[in-house]
């Protein structure tokens, strides 16, 4: 998807991807994956979800979100006043455990951080069509250092019944993304039926997986 549909999507409060609870995989999954020295962890293409919150009271959280008026709306509906730093790339929003980087996904450098523990992937794979899920990926993998993993959810259903986004991505897929990686799938869940985020998504079945990815 081109960068502009996505300022339109929320300049005009086209989110039904937002997802105004917290992520009931990630509460119920991500405590017990956790290793004692874990304290950092990466966001990409953040939005203004409210899991930046729950990693915020452990972990130094860095996101990555290409709106502004998402970035601004995360601390004003959470009671937070960010200080902001304007760079050539990037408006860095700060507060407390949270940064976020607003711009380009694509322009932002592994190396200008330190090593992750964790990226935490809910709605940013399953974002892109399948050509451009293939530069995500290549570039996601960037960030994967040695001790890092990759907390992935993605969705499944049948791919000619909407034109996405969200985009069906199937177990085969992220095999083969994530190839020469060590993958394993811990948890679905079927939303058949149900919302997905804050849309009810006009598909005959629809299926949520959580798989663990690390060198």
């Amino acid at each position: 998807m081109k960068q502009q549909f996505w300022h339109d999507c929320w300049d005009n409060t086209h989110i039904g991807f937002h997802q105004d609870e917290l992520q009931p995989l990630l509460v119920e999954y991500f405590p017990s994956f956790l290793e004692p020295n874990d304290s950092r962890v990466f966001v990409p293409l953040c939005g203004k979800t409210s899991d930046l919150l729950f990693f915020a009271d452990r972990f130094k959280v860095i996101g990555n979100e290409l709106s502004a008026v998402a970035c601004r709306d995360f601390f004003q509906e959470n009671h937070l006043t960010p200080q902001v730093q304007e760079t050539m790339s990037f408006n860095i929003y700060q507060q407390g455990n949270i940064e976020l980087y607003q711009g380009d996904f694509f322009a932002l450098s592994a190396e200008q951080f330190q090593p992750f523990d964790w990226i935490y992937d809910r709605a940013a794979l399953i974002a892109f069509p399948e050509v451009m899920r293939v530069e995500y990926v290549q570039h996601i993998k960037t960030f994967i250092k040695e001790n890092t993993r990759v907390f992935l959810l993605t969705l499944e259903f049948p791919k000619d019944e909407i034109k996405g986004p969200p985009f069906s991505i199937s177990e085969d897929e992220v095999m083969r993304l994530f190839d020469g990686y060590k993958i394993t799938k811990k948890a679905e869940r079927d939303l058949t039926g149900q919302k997905f985020a804050r849309i009810k998504l006009s598909v005959s079945k629809l299926v949520e997986k959580l798989y663990i990815i690390s060198n």
